[in-house]
């Protein structure tokens, strides 16, 4: 029952670490395989395994083998020889990724541009502000016949951890949740704690619990609701202006399309639901051009820091997903992929007592 892990082990360092990664990666059958193969190895076999990847890999592999569950044998036979064609191919494969790896480090320098400030730049740009284009309006419209939620106003009497030193010192990023819905009241309390409007000048400038450069705020909150009680399945999006819900669709099979999006962590496709915050670019670009780019991607942590921070002092948890799949993501969200796209996922759930 070792054969395949003694022929990983044989590989070189790199081969073996890019293997594992794929594998972990992959597929539920082929992922099911694998850990079941380490689970049934010899205990110093296995070891010598864990010993041979990058510091860190072991609990989240021991944690998955824990987990393995057994396939029939048609399917595992199937998935034996997927794993040893990818085995054979492997050196093929990261001779090919070195080619790209020599490219990729000459876009990585350019791509350090991007975080560099470069607002004299913007001295030899007329922005729509400066032209006296129209913005456009704080939140997107829906359907007079679409199906609108309304949300209870957010209150202290969610809260079960009010000190604001203890939410700082005791936040985690949390990959296991309990199977308990979130209430209206905890939701309502995670919008407007990421999103929500305190005050407004005039009709175009609206004053959040985030901050964001210029006030642009140029983030959507689509929310892929699982378990909060209350509401059924579906996507649905947020309206901030009028602190409601508005009902886009049902996804069938959501969870599974989640983790797929995620490229295979389960827990956002497991979790009671799941903020997924898109992008409306032009909305910084009116004022900030070239710019833009940097201003978006700094606005994104602030949110998504106060979302960990809201999470922690009501019981929930959260973990911040960077690595997706973007056109998954897009497609699941129905967006262009262009004026309006996903750049940031958050799971959420109740945390499990025994952490």
């Amino acid at each position: 029952m070792s054969d395949i892990i003694k022929r990983i082990l044989a590989l070189k360092d790199t081969e073996r670490k890019i293997l594992v990664g794929d594998l972990l990666e992959s597929e539920k059958g082929l992922k099911e395989t694998f850990c079941g193969r380490i689970k049934n190895a010899d205990q110093p076999l296995a070891e010598e395994f864990y010993k041979s990847l990058p510091p860190g890999w072991d609990g989240y592999i021991k944690d998955e083998v824990s987990k393995a569950d057994t396939l029939p044998p048609e399917k595992k036979q199937k998935a034996l020889q997927e794993i040893s064609r990818q085995i054979e191919g492997i050196g093929a494969r990261v001779e090919k990724l070195e080619q790209s790896t020599l490219k990729a480090k000459k876009q990585t320098l350019k791509f350090r541009e991007t975080m560099k400030a470069g607002f004299v730049k913007l001295e030899k740009v007329i922005s729509d502000q400066t032209r006296g284009i129209e913005r456009g309006p704080l939140q997107k419209e829906y359907p007079k016949d679409a199906e609108i939620i309304e949300l209870p106003k957010p209150d202290r009497s969610v809260l079960k951890k009010s000190d604001i030193f203890d939410c700082i010192a005791d936040r985690v990023s949390r990959r296991k949740f309990a199977d308990d819905a979130l209430t209206m009241g905890e939701l309502s309390y995670l919008l407007w704690a990421t999103q929500g409007i305190k005050s407004m000048r005039g009709k175009l400038v609206a004053f959040r619990t985030v901050p964001s450069g210029g006030c642009m705020h140029p983030f959507e909150t689509y929310l892929a609701v699982n378990n909060v009680a209350g509401l059924k399945k579906g996507l649905y999006r947020y309206q901030p202006v009028d602190h409601k819900l508005v009902k886009l669709f049902t996804i069938g099979s959501m969870s599974k399309k989640l983790t797929k999006a995620a490229m295979g962590q389960d827990f956002v496709g497991n979790s009671a639901i799941t903020f997924i915050w898109s992008v409306v670019p032009y909305k910084t670009e009116w004022r900030y051009t070239l710019e833009a780019k940097k201003i978006i991607l700094q606005d994104s942590g602030h949110l998504c820091q106060n979302l960990y921070l809201a999470c922690e002092s009501i019981g929930c948890g959260t973990c911040a997903i960077g690595a997706y799949n973007q056109k998954l993501f897009d497609k699941l969200c129905q967006l262009d992929g262009r004026d309006e796209f996903v750049v940031y996922v958050a799971p959420v759930g109740k945390i499990v007592n025994s952490e």
